[in-house]
């Protein structure tokens, strides 16, 4: 079994519903780049239940996805688990596991990661369709400084 590596770059959401699946695309265009030999970058799609083992143990947690805070489509947020609401609800179906779900269980069998950011961006159309909007495809470069940024010691850089 390979040994796993101290961050995990997580792209999640849909691709079949436009928008949402932003955090997939960035992951598959960051799979191409030279990173730090301790980075692992994962599709997560809308794995569910399996993002509570993905990311089980990290040291940090880099998750890319659409972020619904009512800005305009292609606005940027950087969220911490300060910044994130983390807690228990009603789950009916294995199906029904999202990505904070998934911390929250990671934090009750004490594997949660010690460093968590999610670069979110502003969705504009999360219709059927495989396509990211003009909006949202132009910010891409931007979320990779981003996360690139999140690579580094040094984070003097304001975003």
């Amino acid at each position: 079994m390979q040994a796993q590596h101290d961050t995990l770059i997580l792209g999640i959401g849909n691709i079949l519903l436009k928008d949402e699946g932003v955090g997939v695309h960035v992951v598959e265009r960051l799979k191409t780049m030279p990173l730090p030999e301790n980075v692992e970058v994962l599709d997560g799609g809308t794995a569910g239940l399996d993002l509570a083992d993905y990311i089980a143990g990290r040291k940090k947690l880099i998750v890319i996805d659409a972020v619904n805070a009512g800005g305009k489509p292609g606005t940027l947020y950087r969220l911490t688990k300060e910044n994130l609401d983390i807690k228990p609800k009603a789950i009916f179906s294995f199906h029904e596991i999202d990505f904070l779900d998934a911390l929250h269980i990671s934090e009750v069998v004490n594997s949660k990661p010690e460093e968590v950011v999610v670069i979110g961006i502003e969705p504009k159309d999360m219709s059927i369709g495989t396509d990211l909007s003009p909006e949202i495809q132009e910010r891409i470069p931007r979320i990779i400084e981003l996360v690139t940024s999140e690579l580094n010691i040094d984070h003097s850089e304001s975003y």
